[in-house]
């Protein structure tokens, strides 16, 4: 079994991280909670486990797929799926007031569907309750942002993940000499807690399994930055796309590349250029609409561009 859903947190207090939702949440049942709520903050940092944790509580003995719908803006943007998502609106709940629903990715909806749903949200306040998650809430529209009690999800601190991963380890025997590296670990998938589990789960229990992750990867960030210091771009690419098929996301990758380059780079215009790219492509990381390799692809080549001027 995934150990991601195994140990996705069941209820608000085994949640990582988000304090501020943590304190707002306890004081709310399924009549005084907020309609529309908004969860932002990039991947893995809790906000779908969060979604579901509140619904437990809001619900108690009635928290049933019924109750709670789960949809993912990513597969259908368009008007359609709003369209849907009224007709889902119009059926009671089961045992309680309100039904929740859970509009993941919500920041990839068009400008159209986010019309319609801001109208749904209007007329459906009595019988449901919305909630949005989203990487990045630059797409949203005011209206809809306006509508929404707003969270943010900030990555999660070495300390919380630490104290996670332990409780992991304990359940699943893993070796005792991890223990000191889940805070580098955390760095290194920067503060994703998910895919610092990911990674756990695919590592053989060797005490020395975690460790030469952690610094296999360093080098292969370490070998891009070299090369990107001689102008081997298709040498920078492949290195990058081998740190992501390691199991790192966009964001980390790119912080990783960022620091190794810096000790390397003498002169002040390419430094600037880099940071030109970079600041660029760390805002593209958590809204890239294509395969990791076309975002790794895009950001070598733009980064040539930028360098070679």
């Amino acid at each position: 079994m995934n150990w991601r859903e195994k140990y996705r947190p069941r209820n608000i207090e085994e949640l990582a991280g988000c304090a501020d939702f943590k304190s707002a949440s306890t004081q709310w049942d399924i009549d005084t909670c907020p309609t529309n709520i908004l969860f932002v903050g990039p991947p893995g940092t809790g906000k779908t486990s969060a979604a579901g944790a509140l619904t437990r509580a809001l619900m108690g003995e009635f928290f049933d797929p019924c109750n709670y719908i789960i949809t993912n803006a990513s597969d259908d943007r368009g008007i359609d799926y709003v369209r849907q998502l009224k007709g889902f609106t119009r059926q009671k709940a089961l045992g309680v007031s309100k039904k929740v629903y859970l509009l993941d990715e919500a920041d990839n909806l068009t400008s159209a569907a986010q019309k319609a749903l801001r109208q749904v949200m209007e007329d459906s306040h009595r019988s449901a309750i919305f909630i949005l998650v989203a990487n990045d809430i630059g797409p949203l529209h005011a209206a809809i942002r306006d509508r929404c009690v707003t969270f943010y999800f900030k990555a999660v601190s070495d300390e919380d993940a630490y104290n996670r991963l332990s409780y992991i380890a304990k359940e699943e025997n893993l070796p005792d000499a991890w223990a000191e590296q889940y805070s580098m670990l955390n760095r290194l998938t920067s503060g994703s807690l998910r895919q610092s589990i990911d990674i756990l789960q695919a590592l053989p229990h060797d005490d020395s399994a975690l460790m030469n992750h952690i610094r296999r990867d360093g080098n292969t960030l370490g070998k891009a930055a070299l090369n990107l210091m001689g102008s081997q771009f298709p040498q920078v690419t492949a290195l990058l796309v081998k740190s992501l098929e390691n199991g790192n996301n966009r964001l980390g990758v790119m912080k990783g590349l960022r620091y190794r380059a810096k000790t390397l780079m003498e002169n002040e215009d390419d430094w600037h250029n880099f940071m030109l790219t970079y600041g660029e492509f760390v805002i593209l990381a958590t809204q890239w609409p294509d395969d990791d390799l076309a975002f790794v692809e895009y950001f070598v080549a733009k980064l040539r561009k930028n360098m070679e001027k």
